[in-house]
């Protein structure tokens, strides 16, 4: 069980080291190029904020300087790109984090070297090796989740030691 863990432990090292996944803030132009729509009418709505704005008269130039200085943090927030990272004991479960990247575990396939490592290792349980065997030859690869699923199966991923 152990080696299985170290194994997959590995690959997710792999996956993070590879796609540079680590949690840090980039800028980047993904959200304007995906989303410009969205862009289009979150300024649109600031202009109808300022024309509110100076068409009352309790509201003047603090509230102008206080939702611009609003709208371009906001601007520059949307800016940033955050890749976080797999992490081992993530898999199979299900919280706040899911909203933000999914459950990658599902989508998420290993490498054929990992696979390889995993049917080699005496120490990886046969029922596993067949689980495996039998999930490449009916979807032709193998994911975190179906590894964890057959060597751990309802236990929290959590819980286990390395």
């Amino acid at each position: 069980m152990d080696a299985v863990k170290r194994i997959l432990q590995q690959e997710i090292d792999r996956l993070n080291q590879q796609e540079r996944r680590d949690n840090k803030p980039r800028f980047s132009l993904n959200f304007l190029r995906t989303h410009p729509g969205l862009w289009l009418v979150m300024y649109l709505c600031y202009g109808l904020t300022v024309a509110l704005i100076f068409s009352t008269p309790w509201l003047g130039w603090p509230v102008f300087w206080g939702s611009l200085a609003f709208m371009l943090v906001m601007s520059l927030l949307m800016l940033l790109d955050i890749t976080p990272t797999y992490r081992f004991e993530d898999i199979d479960r299900l919280d706040i984090r899911v909203c933000y990247y999914g459950e990658w575990y599902y989508i998420r396939t290993l490498s054929p070297e990992a696979v390889a490592e995993l049917m080699a290792q005496p120490a990886v349980p046969d029922g596993v090796k067949q689980g495996m065997t039998k999930l490449l030859a009916l979807k032709g690869a193998v994911d975190f989740y179906d590894v964890y699923h057959l060597t751990w199966g309802g236990k929290r991923a959590s819980r286990l030691s390395l």
